[in-house]
């Protein structure tokens, strides 16, 4: 397993100040229209479609049970800018974050709820290299993702038993698999690239006794990462390596539209329970969340589907 902790905030147990567990929440998107960087090249129409489509995945994402009952905590909606373009990039990316404000008593017995950076879960639209990958090289565009794949239904693949896609299925594969070949050029040209002739030289020395040491025949078979000084193996079970296909991309639809999802569900319910219960005994900040990770299912993904297929 790649672990239970998502891409998040939380307060954990230093607030341990009563919570306000029956006071009505809101609800409310802090909605923006610079979330885009200049230099991807998105115009004020489309980022205004754009946000139409967030608020639809917003919408969405609000018919969750904790969501919908908002007792104990305000909730908000914030969209994040993507600071990088990945190559092969089209329709316009964003990460847009849930965050659970929680409402507690201060020692002075008034209210109050925290705002600043509160425990918060994510789904992102429109990028292709997931932040639950692996790094394989300085190559942007090779990844590695857990080799455990599931699809649990046409336009929906779980890695590693939580990591979920949500892509439209009728379009080409969204990643490619990189060949041992493919993968051993990129650390070789890498390698050679190091200006300090002495490590240079012994990189490329071991890099050149790894090479000769795989069959030509498995040249061209999905290269895995390794515990070698190139990374790369064909071994079963390990991380495939992996690149981002261009022709996923649906061309004629609009850049503003949403073609790729990805988030993540944590799979491990006895976890989450317990979770929960020790974060309502510490009186802590992201006991919401908690309990809004813990309602999770396949469901939220197959409710997302609907926003990728059109």
């Amino acid at each position: 397993m790649l672990g239970v902790l998502l891409v998040q905030k939380t307060g954990l147990f230093a607030q341990e100040l009563p919570l306000i567990l029956d006071k009505q929440g809101t609800f409310e998107i802090l909605s923006r229209t610079d979330y885009t960087m200049p230099g991807f090249g998105f115009t004020k129409a489309e980022i205004t479609a754009n946000l139409k489509e967030i608020n639809n995945l917003i919408s969405t994402v609000r018919q969750n049970e904790v969501l919908t009952e908002m007792r104990g905590f305000d909730g908000r909606a914030r969209i994040y800018t993507v600071s990088m373009q990945e190559e092969n990039s089209y329709a316009l990316p964003s990460r847009i974050s849930f965050e659970f404000a929680g409402w507690y008593r201060q020692k002075d017995g008034t209210p109050a709820r925290g705002l600043i950076e509160p425990p918060e879960w994510s789904v992102y639209i429109n990028i292709m290299k997931p932040g639950w990958s692996s790094g394989f090289s300085v190559k942007p565009e090779f990844f590695a993702v857990p080799e455990k794949k599931e699809t649990i239904a046409p336009g929906i693949d779980v890695y590693d038993g939580e990591c979920y896609v949500v892509y439209n299925p009728s379009r080409p594969d969204y990643w490619l698999p990189v060949t041992v070949k493919e993968a051993f050029d990129v650390v070789f040209a890498e390698n050679k690239r190091n200006k300090d002739e002495f490590s240079r030289e012994i990189s490329l020395k071991m890099l050149d006794e790894e090479w000769a040491a795989i069959p030509q025949e498995d040249w061209n078979k999905p290269a895995t990462m390794s515990g070698m000084l190139s990374r790369v193996g064909t071994q079963p079970g390990f991380p495939l390596i992996v690149k981002t296909n261009p022709a996923y991309w649906n061309k004629t639809r609009p850049r503003s539209d949403i073609q790729f999802i990805y988030l993540r569900i944590i799979s491990n319910r006895k976890f989450l329970k317990n979770r929960t219960e020790e974060y309502l005994r510490k009186n802590s900040t992201s006991y919401h969340l908690a309990r809004f990770e813990e309602s999770l299912n396949t469901e939220m993904a197959n409710s997302l589907l609907p926003l990728v297929e059109k």
